[in-house]
């Protein structure tokens, strides 16, 4: 499988929304890159899943009221990356938008990133974005829960639009199996109805339009202005205001109004130029993420020689006190025939009886000690292969995906020829249909083999007002 064989997802939502759990319910703690690196990547986190042989890149995106990046920042990685595999030839499966069903109303922050959700799908594409509610009660549903759904499907400010043109609305219930029947059936929807390239893709790559002329760059100068009029009024009153006000705050609103005038400036910047500087940075990311890899094959592999060599060692074990049962045998043997032909006594042998018997005894509790001591090692050293086989592989079908941002294809990659599916290296998804879902770990010989578990969402379906709604598990095609 080639890197253009994959397909990407986005994962949208405001911060604190559960995005980031989100995606470690499907691929693990520890499967994409690592925090050390998410300053070249303007905060995106990037982690890969097997789903029915195809592997899926989950794009994890910081949400427009970010505390550390600025809009701008984050709009601008996210159309790098859209337009950059848009250009590489891999598919986009669509986008998952989370939303807080527990919010008692729909913030400032969460109505901006609804407007620039809208944005970069278009509503052409708004049928492969699915609208994921999170939070939800564990058994009994809050009717207020429902009312707050009601009102995100059926308002057009909030979900209505994109509803109306074919986006889904799905219930997250905060579990693995749930997660993975949401995004099996974005990608499922993609594959039947067909890929779909999304608005911001067509405008950047297609048309060939500067960003601050695309759909999104045109709603986030909207509210740059909104924000400098209002904070440009607000400056005017206080300079009218006392000394005490001006010398307290005057300066920070200055400041803030001359960072709305900036990132104006910002989205007329040359896409190439924006484009140049992101290979570069994705560059390094790939080059670290492949020498992270390989210093875990490398760490891999010396754990399954510990293993093997734990392996001789039982084996080694097992030998000696077959040995010694026979040695044991042997001298009771002959001290019975001794006692049978009358060379000896029974009284004059028990001294030695007792001392096989002592000496068996011990040795015993001794192997006993060691084989417990071993089997502990084992165990430990099975779990740390079983883990790093699964990270080492991660990191593998992550590079491809990397090799794509940075510009240079499978030459980032350190010369992969494809994607590795996770079966072969100790973890696969596999998925028969959206109602059952297989996690297992298959090793190669010789090596520990973990146990099979089986994940089976819940079949809860409920109907909505304007939309389908359902849970992760329910059918909604």
């Amino acid at each position: 499988m080639s890197a253009s064989e994959g397909v990407v997802i986005l994962v949208m939502g405001v911060t604190g929304v559960g995005k980031s759990t989100f995606i470690s319910k499907l691929t693990g703690d520890d499967s994409g890159i690592g925090h050390e690196l998410t300053s070249f990547t303007q905060g995106m986190g990037f982690h890969t899943m097997q789903l029915k042989g195809k592997s899926v890149h989950l794009v994890d995106t910081p949400g427009f009221n970010d505390t550390w990046r600025s809009d701008i920042d984050i709009l601008s990685e996210i159309v790098f990356i859209l337009c950059q595999i848009y250009k590489r030839g891999m598919k986009t499966a669509g986008i998952l938008y989370l939303h807080r069903i527990s919010d008692n109303r729909v913030s400032g922050s969460a109505m901006k990133n609804f407007k620039l959700l809208e944005s970069v799908c278009g509503f052409e594409s708004a049928s492969r974005v699915s609208l994921v509610t999170t939070m939800w009660g564990d058994t009994v549903i809050d009717p207020q829960e429902l009312l707050r759904e009601s009102r995100l499907v059926s308002t057009d400010d909030f979900w209505g639009r994109l509803c109306r043109h074919g986006s889904r609305t799905k219930r997250w219930r905060g579990d693995g199996s749930s997660a993975l029947s949401i995004v099996d059936e974005l990608v499922d929807r993609s594959e039947r109805g067909g890929y779909r390239s999304l608005l911001i893709q067509r405008e950047i790559v297609d048309e060939e339009k500067p960003l601050k002329e695309t759909t999104a760059g045109r709603v986030l100068i909207e509210e740059y202005r909104a924000a400098e009029v209002k904070m440009s009024e607000e400056l005017v009153t206080r300079e009218r205001g006392s000394q005490h006000q001006i010398d307290s705050s005057l300066a920070d609103l200055k400041r803030d109004v001359e960072s709305m005038k900036s990132a104006q400036r910002e989205l007329g910047m040359s896409i190439l130029g924006l484009f140049a500087e992101r290979e570069k940075a994705y560059a390094k990311v790939a080059t670290t993420v492949r020498r992270e890899q390989e210093r875990l094959a490398a760490e891999l592999e010396r754990s399954r020689r510990e293993y093997r060599r734990l392996e001789e060692d039982l084996k080694s074990n097992q030998s000696l006190l077959e040995a010694e049962r026979k040695e044991w045998t042997r001298r009771r043997a002959r001290l019975d025939e001794d006692i049978s032909t009358g060379r000896r006594r029974r009284t004059s042998v028990e001294k030695e009886y007792q001392q096989i018997d002592e000496e068996e005894k011990l040795f015993q509790e001794q192997l006993v000690e060691m084989q417990t001591e071993n089997n502990e090692q084992m165990s430990q050293t099975s779990d740390s292969v079983q883990k790093l086989r699964k990270r080492d592989v991660m990191r593998k079908n992550l590079l491809p995906f990397l090799g794509a941002l940075a510009g240079t294809g499978m030459a980032v990659a350190g010369g992969l020829t494809g994607i590795l599916p996770l079966a072969t290296a100790g973890v696969a998804f596999t998925l028969s249909s959206a109602s059952q879902v297989s996690f297992s770990r298959k090793p190669t010989a010789g090596e520990p083999s973990g146990e099979n578990q089986s994940l089976i969402p819940d079949p809860f379906t409920t109907a909505g007002n304007t939309a389908t709604i359902t849970d992760a598990a329910g059918d909604s095609k």
